[in-house]
Parts: structure tokens; sequence; C-alpha cells
């Protein structure tokens, strides 16, 4: 049995620095490993033996574990049930397709209503609704594999319910650790601590195709990178401009794969989105399985915007424990 301990602040690094003006105004400290498609570590930086709540990095484990109880989707739908979503029209569309094909509706949704992440979509809303809550698709998803297998739908969420009993040999089966504790994500969802080398490792055998189910679902995410995220948004571009699949989770929580290759996991303590883009390129770069220009590209695109009165005024930059 995995002996958890949580990251802690002497087990981190600097991540990311905001610079304003010149002066180092914040500082982002976490940790991050990087391994190969065998599961061994090539890098790391800080405690990578410390255990996490992956969050939404947890999706893919999870979008498996739904396709092999037999609920099958198309390609778009595939990938929405592994995202977190912007909850732009688009995605909303698909997600009501979800729920139509097995004869739901979104009050059979477990998540909570929320706005959406896309400020545009948002602005067209009265209040929240279930169907633009970031994870929609993996609870439309989940509620499909229960009608397959006549499972009950009022508590697909409990945590020895036969759904979440398939994530989590999922995930003890990709990661190779013993799921010990139970916690409950922001969705509803349960959420297993796992390792920051652990989480990596089972994104790589994702990315891997170690599977029909892996291959289905990597394939699904490299031909539809919008749905897994949103137009413009820091997942969606990476994908898109270096074609790694990339997958953010809350409390500053970042997997990325390349297909068939290395996949990095990052943790940033406290919980910032800001550097978990920036610092899993940057030791995807260092290990030269990305090109420099490329991770410049997509920061350029995706990357916070430091302003002062509406005008630039500085940059966040890769902290000291990743050069």
């Amino acid at each position: 049995m995995t002996q958890r301990h949580p990251l802690t602040a002497d087990g981190s690094v600097e991540l990311a620095v905001l610079e304003r003006n010149g002066f180092d105004e914040s500082r982002h400290v976490g940790a991050g490993v990087v391994v190969g498609t065998d599961g061994s570590v090539i890098d790391a930086v800080g405690d990578v033996a410390a255990s996490i709540y992956p969050r939404s990095t947890m999706k893919p484990f999870q979008a498996i574990a739904v396709r092999r109880s037999g609920a099958t989707f198309s390609d778009e739908e595939l990938v929405l049930s592994t995202a977190s979503h912007a909850g732009t029209v688009a995605h909303q569309a698909v997600v009501q397709h979800m729920l139509e094909s097995f004869d739901h509706v979104e009050g059979d949704l477990g998540c909570p209503p929320d706005m959406p992440y896309d400020r545009a979509t948002g602005r067209t809303m009265d209040q929240p609704r279930r169907l633009t809550m970031n994870c929609s698709g993996k609870h439309a998803a989940m509620l499909a594999a229960c009608r397959v297998n006549g499972w009950d739908e009022q508590t697909y969420l409990d945590a020895e319910h036969p759904m979440q009993r398939s994530v989590r040999s999922t995930v003890e089966e990709y990661t190779s650790e013993q799921v010990d504790l139970v916690g409950v994500d922001g969705c509803g969802a349960p959420v297993f601590p796992l390792t920051l080398t652990g989480l990596a490792r089972g994104f790589a055998g994702v990315v891997a195709r170690a599977d029909d189910d892996a291959a289905a679902l990597t394939d699904a995410v490299l031909a539809h990178p919008w749905a897994i995220d949103g137009v413009g948004r820091a997942n969606t571009v990476t994908i898109e401009q270096l074609g790694v699949l990339a997958k953010l989770g809350a409390e500053g929580v970042m997997v990325m794969g390349l297909p068939g290759g290395a996949a990095v996991a990052v943790k940033t303590l406290d919980g910032a989105q800001r550097a978990g883009t920036l610092a899993a390129l940057t030791l995807l770069e260092r290990n030269g399985l990305v090109g420099s220009e490329g991770v410049e590209s997509v920061m350029a695109a995706t990357g916070e915007r430091v302003l002062g009165g509406g005008v630039p005024v500085g940059t966040v930059r890769v902290g000291a424990g990743l050069r």
C-alpha cells in the first residue's frame, strides 16, 4: 500500500514568477515529474512521491471506465466525457445529445449548476445550469453507463456504486497505485489521491494507447481538441499547436502527454492555474520532448497577461526550480 503524504512547501520548488514592471510580485511553487512510456521517471522537480488530488486530470480514467461499461459515443461525445469544457453553445449541444441518446434530461445530471467558463456564453445566461458546468459531459457519460447496465441512476456518484468501483479499478490499473482514500470532487464525483508520479504514469498509459479504449479516447481528443476545453483556451491550443494532449485539473494540477510517448504531471502548491501550462511545457522542453518555439507560441496565445491600466507591464516567467 502506498504510504501517502501531501505535497508541502518543503517539498516544492519555484515553478513560475509573476513580474510587474521589473519587480517580482508573485511566486508559485510546486512539483512536477516526467515519465516515459514504460513509467520510468525521466525528470523530476520537488517531491513527486507526494500525493495530490488529481481533480479533473482523473477524467481520462473515468472516461475509459465508462467506455468499458459498454456506453459508446461519437468522437466528439467521447471527448466531452473527459472534458473540463468552457460551456459554449457548441459544448452544450454535444452534452445535450449525449443525454437525449440515453433518454436522460439535464435534471438527471448529478453535477451542480454552474456558470460556464466562457464569459461570452455566461453573459447570455440568467442563472447557472447543470449543462454549462464544466463536468457535465463526464456526468452525462456516467449516466449513460448506468442506463446500459441497469445500474441505479440516482446514486451513481456514491463511492460504492458499480460505476465508481469501475473507475477505481481503472485508476489502479493505469497508475499502479492502490486507492486507499476517497474524496469528493467539486462536481460531486469521487476523487482519489495519487502520487504525482502515479498520475503521470497513468496518463502516459492513456496517450500510449495502452488498449483500444485508451486509443479511441486519445485519437478523439487529437481530432477534436476544441471539445476538451474551448477555442483559444490553454488545453485546446496546446493540443492544436503541439499535438500534445493536455488536461487541466482544479487547484493547479496539469497533465500532458505525447501520443505514444512521455507524460508530465504538475501540481502548483497554492492551487493557482497560471503556472500549470508553463511548468508542464517547460519540463517537456528541457527533456527534448517539445521544441522551444512551440512552447513560446502556446504561451504567447494562452499565458496570463500582466496588465497595468490595460497595458502590458510584465510577464509570467519560468521559476528557478525549472531552470
